[in-house]
């Protein structure tokens, strides 16, 4: 096991303590937008990269989806997704890997990244992050990132704790800016948590030069919604700072029938 893989095993400890399904930012912004541009999902076969627990990749099978396979690069995180699909088995097939050594597990019709790209090192190593998703998109397949908004606050710490997610970049901003992510949850206890990692911060500028330089084409950058039982729930003054500058986005974009490595 390497450092990066023990590193994510701490905080595969975290999850199994923590409900992160239950927050206000999950629950009724990440999950419902999801839903939205996953679609459609029904016949599909899905690549999850990253996968953490399994929590999206339940979702994304439940919606509709014929196959998911998810990977992560944490053998404590698949652990805990294999024990969920022990318990309400899906037929989801969940595997231990790297991004960037994965090498080619099929050509699926979608490919879902939930963070991967906030994991890169540099613009070289996000470019090949970039290129692996590309190898596994099949030709006029999708992917589908949620990323940190590259956009951010650099202190979106202040005002965000009540949607059970904050984030902080680390000055000066720019690509590979050190970026802090917290989870803040109440236990099963009621009693208040969090649960903090690092990753990086990218422009918006790098993100689609990533996407496009791997042969990506119509890369689109989507803020998240709400979803009307989370503004029922908490009202629209609640939501108005994380509409007005999201923790995440949504990128979207296709493998052509043509390009690298597909057949003319």
């Amino acid at each position: 096991m390497n450092e990066e893989q023990r590193y994510f095993d701490k905080i595969a400890e975290g999850y199994r303590a923590l409900d992160t399904g239950g927050t206000p930012v999950r629950r009724f912004s990440e999950v419902p937008s999801l839903l939205k541009h996953a679609q459609p999902l029904a016949g599909m076969a899905v690549l999850e990269l990253a996968c953490s627990d399994g929590f999206f990749s339940r979702l994304l099978r439940r919606a509709g989806a014929a196959s998911v396979l998810a990977m992560d690069l944490s053998p404590e995180m698949i652990a805990l997704a294999r024990a969920a699909e022990a318990e309400a088995p899906l037929g989801i097939d969940y595997r231990i890997g790297s991004v960037l050594d994965m090498g080619v597990l099929g050509q699926f019709d979608l490919v879902f990244s939930p963070f991967v790209m906030s994991y890169a090192r540099d613009r070289h190593e996000l470019l090949a992050m970039a290129k692996a998703l590309f190898a596994n998109v099949r030709p006029g397949g999708r992917l589908l990132s949620m990323n940190d908004n590259p956009g951010l606050l650099p202190d979106s710490e202040t005002g965000f704790a009540k949607y059970g997610k904050t984030k902080r970049i680390t000055p000066p901003v720019q690509d590979g800016a050190d970026l802090t992510v917290t989870w803040r949850v109440p236990d099963a206890a009621g009693r208040d948590r969090s649960l903090a990692f690092e990753c990086r911060y990218f422009t918006r500028e790098a993100l689609e030069w990533a996407l496009a330089e791997a042969g990506f084409a119509d890369v689109r950058i989507r803020h998240p919604e709400v979803s009307p039982e989370g503004l029922a729930a908490h009202g629209e003054e609640y939501w108005r700072l994380f509409l007005q500058h999201p923790l995440l986005v949504f990128i979207s974009a296709r493998r052509p029938w043509t390009g690298p490595g597909s057949a003319s």
